[in-house]
């Protein structure tokens, strides 16, 4: 039985799920007949977008993070809420161990156009329209090393609801698959796959699924080698199948993730092919001038709007000051027109994609909702902005158990393990923000440790914390700093995931013993400075005791990827053993400053 999603206007709980805590992610207006790309700041790569009606939807990947692909709501395509994810629960994503930059990759959000067909003289469109997102479930290193992983995707009857169905296997080894219906009923799913595990030479490859169960119903046929030279940086991925006017098209990604990331798009007589290359490629490739302000452009997805003019999404990362070694807030989703010429689509009017977006709408929310502060005052869930490192093995936090703070229990695990640290994370939206917690902390032993991290994934972290001191001073804690730079090769010795980073690590004395402490992170485009106070007055002075490079966060270490982005947060570990000090946090303060 196909799922559904239900009409908007039909939503007897839309009221409730706004006031659930949805985030709207404000654009600030540049210029006032304009507005900002990117239109989902702070990561969000490989973008996937769809309408329903006048309700547009976008999705994006997650990777190692639980929840799994956040599901963003927009009816102007510029104001973005988010309303839930679509992987939470265990039996949908268990990522447990899963490395750094692997986990749930995302291809796709798009209604069944099967069903859409058969109930449309029953006037059934909406109610029994199946919303489908697919992510890839797997473990890179795998896949890199041995063959890719299996996919899956999942469903809802509601995509409001914050439930979806547990996965839909596929036959198919590979990544970034695609579901597409045509108009004859069959169900293709395409995706990006090698020739063998020795060359890994990437092509796209295709077959007929049986979408009930996923199981195969043809052999898997190589139906493009996309349009770079046929070797193994090639990489075309991410393919989308259309069929538009009578004609199919597939646009792909291709060129690897970097400056060199580009779309391209083929045209052709049917799913398969065979494709006719369009002249005008690549239709999307800002890698073409290295001094355009936003680079990596790729892994595009285009829609119809309610009005007939068509739009695009992809990814793409902003160098600060020119400099790629400044992209700490990583890939991020990009809008922009499409038009149409000669049977071919136009992104952007032919010109690379910029932070200016006139698309001449004002934003319809207060851009005062940008800024995220919290007080810890709820008992029931958290804002779901936050985000675990890897699925949970069990709860590690409450709201309930000292009412007005958000309580940490710690776990063995601590910032950097390959497991699932008792860790809280929120994506940086802004290259220069203010981060600011106040906690109540009190180590029982020198091993016992809570704080803030600056994280991008196992290796690229730093954080700023209060641990034990072991009875040294009448205080019994101290500040630990902690901070981790890229490792450099000397000699013929290579670097490995082992050696890939050099840990330093300071500490700095306090003066109190059960006095909260209010620690701060001040980010900007090249730089975080990590600082902390003893005083429990709102004015109180901060000691600013750390400075670290952006690029520790934007430059992958030895045999790493960079598929992500910055995160703040707060964690509380035993080190390797169990701990009994709680970390209470009376407030979550998070505020990109307006430029």
């Amino acid at each position: 039985m196909m799922l559904k999603i239900y009409p908007p206007s039909e939503y007897p709980v839309m009221k409730s799920l706004v006031s659930w805590l949805l985030v709207t992610l404000c654009i600030l207006a540049k210029h006032a007949l304009g507005n900002s790309n990117p239109i989902l700041p702070g990561w969000n790569p490989d973008p996937t977008i769809l309408r329903v009606d006048d309700d547009y939807f976008i999705s994006t990947s997650t990777f190692e993070y639980f929840p799994g692909h956040p599901i963003y709501h927009s009816k102007n395509l510029v104001d973005w809420t988010l309303v839930g994810h679509a992987l939470n629960r265990p039996s949908q994503l268990p990522l447990y161990g899963t490395p750094s930059d692997a986990g749930a990759l995302l291809n796709l959000l798009r209604p069944d156009l099967g069903c859409i067909q058969s109930n449309w003289k029953n006037y059934y469109i909406a109610e029994d329209m199946s919303i489908v997102l697919w992510p890839c479930y797997a473990d890179v290193l795998q896949a890199e090393l041995r063959l890719f992983p299996r996919s899956f995707y999942v469903t809802t009857r509601d995509i409001f609801s914050n439930n979806w169905s547990d996965p839909v296997y596929f036959d198919a080894l590979g990544y970034d698959a695609d579901l597409f219906w045509d108009v004859n009923g069959d169900v293709y799913n395409t995706w990006s796959g090698i020739n063998n595990a020795v060359d890994k030479i990437y092509g796209i490859w295709q077959n007929k699924i049986d979408l009930s169960t996923g199981n195969s119903l043809t052999e898997a046929k190589l139906i493009f080698n996309g349009t770079l030279p046929n070797d193994s940086a090639a990489r075309p991925e991410g393919p989308h199948i259309y069929h538009i006017n009578g004609t199919y098209y597939l646009l792909i990604a291709e060129g690897g993730t970097d400056v060199h990331h580009r779309a391209t798009i083929q045209r052709g007589p049917s799913p398969s092919g065979p494709w006719e290359n369009n002249p005008d490629n690549p239709i999307l490739f800002n890698g073409a001038d290295l001094n355009n302000s936003v680079q990596n452009t790729g892994h595009a997805d285009i829609v119809k709007g309610a009005d007939g003019r068509w739009w695009g999404v992809s990814l793409g990362v902003r160098p600060q000051n020119g400099n790629m070694s400044h992209i700490q807030l990583g890939r991020e989703t990009f809008l922009f027109p499409v038009t149409w010429e000669n049977g071919w689509p136009v992104f952007n009017n032919g010109k690379p994609i910029t932070e200016e977006l006139d698309v001449h709408r004002a934003p319809q929310t207060d851009c005062s909702k940008a800024s995220f502060v919290r007080p810890f005052t709820s008992t029931h869930s958290l804002d779901p902005t936050f985000y675990f490192l890897r699925t949970p093995y069990k709860p590690f936090y409450s709201l309930s158990a000292r009412p007005g703070f958000l309580r940490l229990f710690a776990n063995s695990y601590a910032p950097g393990d390959r497991d699932s640290p008792a860790m809280i994370l929120r994506k940086q939206s802004s290259y220069s923000e203010r981060f600011e917690v106040q906690m109540d902390f009190t180590p029982g032993t020198a091993l016992n440790e809570a704080g803030v991290t600056v994280f991008y994934g196992d290796l690229l972290h730093s954080e700023m914390g209060v641990m034990g001191d072991g009875g040294a001073t009448s205080a019994g804690r101290r500040i630990i700093v902690r901070t981790a730079v890229q490792a450099e090769q000397v000699g013929p010795w290579a670097l490995t995931t082992t050696n890939a980073t050099i840990i330093t690590t300071e500490y700095f004395p306090l003066q109190t013993k059960g006095v909260s402490i209010k620690l701060k992170v001040l980010t900007s485009p090249t730089s975080y400075i990590f600082g902390y106070s003893e005083s429990n007055n709102s004015s109180s002075n901060f000691s600013f005791i750390k400075k670290i490079d952006a690029s520790t966060l934007s430059l992958p270490t030895a045999g790493g990827f960079f598929f992500k982005g910055t995160s703040l947060g707060i964690y509380n570990t035993g080190n390797g053993k169990p701990s009994l000090a709680p970390a209470d946090f009376s407030y979550w303060h998070q505020t990109p400053s307006v430029t």
